[in-house]
């Protein structure tokens, strides 16, 4: 008997919305090569409307009808097969569709995790199978039921579909692992896949021309015609001037508010007057009156996703109507699944574009003095008002004082990068709109912690403006030997340590509440107990320590004002900064919540 037993109606549910996910990205054609393991996948497509099903008892054979059928259609076929040295047999028609830039889906069946090197038979390994030849391979989860499983399965059909056909064209491989039982559940198939088709969302996908097509901007402008309740949400990403300036243009002439991530540039160097841009969206999301009566029906999506979590649980839970998700970058950043259309590049042009239609006759009387975007600007004037004052508040100094402090004092036209873990959230929360320029970083690629120190002098070393790390203990002791270079050149850079013994984060994990039952301070807490002076001095490193805020901004002015490298470290105990951190923030959640049910 297997240790493990699969959902049936879970596994159909999910092959249903994967496979009219395809049908409407424009897939027509599924090729099948029979087998036990793809039984859910081929009975699947064979009962969805709108796909034509081929039976090609031979893979090698299949792969190559498919690669016929896309060469004359221009869409991708879909190959499906069983395990084991089937899917080997496609590798010879995918490798002509890469070098002949031909659109294919290849969806290869697996054994599960718990059966594959355990000698199981018809087992191989399935996963790279195809190599540099894919031109994008993924693992499908093991179908769960529920509606963010349906959602997946949606989203990885459209992603599939766009990955295949972009440029260049090529084959895409998604290896299912399937458990057992494979047939679909006794007379209720028909019933599983209606259900799981219905009201499905598939994004669609587009590359915008450098000069934005008429069409793109129709769409976007007609969103912004037909719904006051729209926001714009802005990631971290690359200094861009033009697109900082179409987004805000966009915003202003829809009379979307715009949720600037600490990184994305725009909380700094603009006239907040002219565009509705908020520097405390992260505290106005979290669960509340203010929320619950703020639900977007359009959404905008700029770049990378932003660093808050109560932005992205917010988009997740209202479920607008449409999320447009413009990106930069053609890697895909939309974790929560929510994009309806999905455009690659030209993000400045469009929005540009956009703007001017808006602010043209007939749509010169804009969106901008709506009550919808001036209740997020007064509600978010309410929020950074109460952070700034527990930030500046000397009794409940903490990691929040240090990041605001640290945004406040940085130069004009200085260079600040922000580490990850605690670092760039507590930034996000305490950086407030500032007129003066001043250009943010964070490695918010892989978001770890590696290399901090060495990225920032890297930073200062090609800007030669001043520069400011602000980071914590662990990340600051992570990336030591990066400060070698400091004894061979003269660099101008600041960091500032928020130092509380050993990765304070840990605490806001939901594990903390269990305390000792799980060992919580040598698991997770692990502080090390150094001192950063005596590190300071190891490298011959100038070197200050602040308690308070008075004395943090001046070391910060100090060490920015210099020509070279210094140190600022803000020691704090890690359950005083923790506490203090989480009453600052409870304070400005409780006069946010006041202000909106007055």
């Amino acid at each position: 008997m297997a240790a493990f037993v699969a959902d049936s109606a879970a596994v159909y549910a999910y092959a249903g919305a994967f496979f009219h996910g395809l049908r409407e990205a424009g897939v027509r054609h599924v090729v099948v090569s029979p087998g036990s393991r793809s039984t859910p996948l081929t009975i699947t497509a064979r009962h969805t409307p709108g796909l034509r099903t081929w039976v090609e008892l031979d893979e090698r054979a299949a792969a190559f009808f498919a690669l016929g059928l896309a060469k004359a259609s221009g869409r991708p076929a879909v190959l499906v097969c069983t395990s084991g040295t089937a899917a080997a047999n496609y590798l010879p028609a995918i490798v002509e569709a890469h070098y002949a830039r031909v659109p294919m889906i290849v969806a290869t069946t697996d054994r599960p995790p718990e059966l594959r090197d355990w000698g199981a038979g018809q087992t191989i390994e399935q996963n790279g199978l195809y190599g540099r030849y894919a031109r994008w391979a993924s693992e499908v989860p093991i179908p769960e039921a529920g509606e963010e499983a349906r959602r997946h399965a949606g989203q990885l059909a459209g992603r599939a579909f766009d990955e295949a056909t972009s440029t260049p064209a090529g084959a895409v491989h998604l290896n299912w692992p399937l458990r057992e039982p494979l047939p679909p559940p006794a007379g209720e198939l028909e019933a599983i896949l209606s259900a799981s088709a219905e009201g499905l969302r598939v994004p669609r996908f587009r590359t915008a021309p450098a000069i934005p097509a008429r069409d793109d901007v129709d769409a976007l402008v007609s969103l912004a015609r037909a719904h006051e309740r729209g926001v714009v949400l802005v990631g971290p990403r690359a200094d861009d001037v033009a697109l900082a300036d179409a987004i805000a243009a966009f915003s202003a002439a829809a009379g979307w508010p715009v949720l600037a991530d600490p990184a994305s540039n725009l909380r700094s160097g603009r006239d907040p007057a002219r565009a509705p841009i908020l520097d405390a969206g992260d505290l106005l999301l979290r669960e509340g009156p203010f929320r619950e009566a703020h639900a977007p029906e359009v959404v905008v999506r700029v770049g990378d996703p932003p660093v808050s979590k109560p932005g992205r649980l917010w988009i997740e839970a209202v479920e607008p109507r449409e999320v447009v998700w413009l990106d930069l970058g053609g890697q895909w950043g939309e974790p929560s699944r929510r994009a309806t259309r999905v455009l690659r590049g030209g993000a400045a042009a469009l929005l540009d574009g956009a703007a001017a239609r808006l602010a043209a006759p007939p749509d010169r009387t804009t969106l901008r003095d709506r009550s919808w975007c001036r209740d997020f600007e007064a509600m978010n004037a309410v929020a950074r008002q109460a952070l700034d004052r527990a930030a500046r508040d000397d009794a409940g100094f903490c990691g929040l004082s240090v990041a605001s402090a640290v945004a406040r004092c940085a130069p004009e036209d200085a260079e600040l990068f922000v580490s990850n873990s605690m670092a760039v959230r507590l930034l996000d929360l305490a950086f407030a709109a500032r007129t003066a320029p001043l250009r943010v970083h964070a490695s918010r690629g892989a978001a770890g912690i590696d290399g901090i120190n060495s990225t920032a002098l890297g930073i200062a070393a090609a800007s030669d403006r001043p520069t400011i790390l602000f980071t914590g203990d662990l990340a600051f002791l992570h990336d030591l030997s990066g400060l070698l270079i400091t004894r061979r050149v003269t660099l101008r850079l600041t960091i500032v340590v928020l130092d509380d013994d050993g990765g304070g984060i840990f605490s806001m994990l939901p594990i903390a509440s269990q305390g000792e039952a799980v060992a919580f301070r040598e698991l997770f807490h692990t502080p090390h107990g150094l001192d950063l002076e005596r590190v300071a001095a190891a490298f011959a490193l100038p070197y200050s320590k602040a308690g308070d805020v008075a004395g943090l901004e001046a070391a910060i002015r100090a060490g920015t004002s210099a020509r070279g490298f210094s140190i600022v470290h803000v020691p704090v105990e890690a359950k005083t900064n923790e506490t203090r951190f989480r009453g600052a923030v409870a304070a400005a959640r409780a006069a946010v919540d006041a202000e909106a049910t007055r």
